[in-house]
């Protein structure tokens, strides 16, 4: 069963739909671009449609122990005056393996886009708890966005500055959020990342993180469109 994606199909300017994959799904005029998601690999056939994009989604998770966190120089981005473009640029880079990155059928200017309200929303507080921002000197170097649920805690968006990778710095924030998350009685947390983004999962591995979830996804477009 395909389902419609509203937010998507408004953002993107397409008709979009989602579906979990099963061994044939049935052809629709009514959709410009499908999301089809599986378990495992799988090639759909879906008259009038062409796959244009496949990526393997990996969730890594970690069971939270207490342990002890430095806030220097590591504060919520309410505590300090910040430049939007900075964090941007920053998002920008935490999503360069994203499938509307990847996905050349998307615009450049519409990954942006999509990474900017992805940033506005979580410095609103309405898709995130809170922003951690990485601060040396006058410039933010890293930041971290997450999302809390009961004992569950799921990172939106991580990354550090291209100038400053190889410090440490991941970690630091990693370490930090694992800390504050201790003290609110958190005791889990996962982050979704894509399996092509090697530096990535051997990063979260090397800090204790496993993967719990694989999910295949391909983009299935409308051959009118490509």
């Amino acid at each position: 069963m395909i389902k419609r994606l509203d937010w998507d199909s408004d953002f993107f300017g397409l008709r979009i739909g989602e579906a979990f994959y099963e061994e044939k799904l049935t052809s629709t005029p009514d959709y410009d671009l499908l999301y089809v998601k599986a378990n495992n690999d799988f090639d759909a056939q879906i008259e009038g449609f062409e796959n244009g994009f496949s990526e393997v989604k990996l969730v890594f998770s970690k069971a939270l122990v207490e342990g002890n966190h430095e806030a220097n120089p590591i504060v919520s981005i309410d505590q300090i005056p910040y430049d939007k473009q900075e964090i941007y640029d920053l998002a920008y880079e935490s999503g360069k393996f994203s499938r509307f990155f990847l996905d050349t059928h998307f615009t450049v200017e519409k990954f942006r886009e999509l990474y900017q309200k992805w940033i506005d929303n979580s410095i609103s507080k309405t898709i995130a708890d809170d922003v951690l921002v990485y601060v040396e000197g006058n410039d933010i170097t890293g930041f971290v966005t997450y999302k809390t649920n009961n004992d569950l805690a799921t990172i939106g968006l991580i990354a550090v500055s291209p100038d400053h990778q190889g410090k440490g710095i991941g970690g630091k924030l990693l370490q930090f959020l694992e800390g504050s998350l201790w003290k609110k009685n958190i005791r889990k947390l996962q982050i979704p990342t894509q399996e092509n983004n090697l530096a990535a999962c051997n990063f979260y591995k090397k800090q204790g993180y496993g993967i719990s979830e694989r999910t295949f996804i391909k983009h299935y477009w409308s051959v009118k469109l490509i």
